[in-house]
């Protein structure tokens, strides 16, 4: 995180403060499918961690690894390169 204290200001310090969220680590964001999978359908699930890669990389990826078209992999949700 930045500390806006180690700033230098042109007119004095702010009158408030805080702190910048700068890390992956401070932008989590968790999926929520909004159902439980019941198993049936010719699908496989995969809960993916990311760090520092968007979303559309890693589905390529993804695709390539398992040899199938990239549009042969959905995702619930695209999420910022930025974020974990």
């Amino acid at each position: 995180m930045i500390e806006f204290d180690n700033l230098t200001y042109l007119h004095g310090k702010p009158q408030g403060t805080g702190l910048l969220k700068a890390n992956p680590e401070d932008f989590v964001v968790v999926e929520d499918l909004g159902f439980e999978p019941d198993g049936e359908g010719e699908h496989i699930l995969v809960r993916i961690l990311k760090n520092g890669c968007n979303t559309r990389f890693v589905a390529d990826a993804l695709a390539k690894f398992l040899k199938i078209h990239a549009r042969e992999v959905s995702f619930a949700g695209q999420k910022d390169k930025h974020a974990v």
